[in-house]
């Protein structure tokens, strides 16, 4: 599953490569899950592909859509507990708003479907899909080349913050 969602993202990627407002983004995300009935925060970490497209530019600001996935890389253990990341996905409306040349903040809006795995002494929580409002904020630089940097804060779930810091390309 992992693989063909992967693949459809760099696939759709490069077919819409002849527009200008198209991009990706690859980020290694940190995570951070809080478990109510665990005195314990698990940090899995995971990788995220996102594929975005710049709707409208306007004068001081610009909005994109843009839909991600993100898969588990690295789970967390403890002696008596685990928690793993299986799958999430978002879709989000992206406002960039620029502050220098280059130099933008983002705010982003939307929705997340996922499912997590815990398992512990205590309780095991459902690997069951979820759906949530999901929101976050950033920066990001775009180069001349059309790369760029970004670092955003991310709230997918009410038990669930990520950091992401990664690149991206415009075709």
């Amino acid at each position: 599953m992992n693989k063909i969602l992967i693949t459809t993202l760099l696939l759709g990627s490069t077919l819409l490569a002849d527009n200008s407002n198209v991009y990706v983004e690859m980020s290694p995300t940190w995570i951070k899950y809080e478990a109510k009935d665990v005195n314990y925060n698990f940090k899995p970490t995971g990788f995220k592909w996102t594929a975005g497209y710049e709707v409208k530019d306007f004068t001081l600001a610009s909005v994109a859509i843009e839909g991600s996935a993100m898969i588990g890389v690295e789970n967390d253990t403890t002696s008596t507990a685990s928690t793993m990341i299986d799958e999430i996905y978002s879709l989000h409306l992206k406002g960039s708003f620029p502050l220098t040349e280059g130099l933008s903040a983002n705010i982003y809006a939307g929705g997340t479907r996922g499912k997590m795995l815990l398992t512990s002494n205590q309780v095991t929580a459902s690997s069951n899909f979820e759906n949530s409002f999901s929101y976050g904020a950033g920066a990001e630089y775009w180069f001349k080349s059309d790369v760029s940097l970004h670092a955003d804060y991310m709230k997918y779930f009410k038990n669930i913050d990520a950091i992401e810091v990664g690149i991206g390309f415009r075709f």
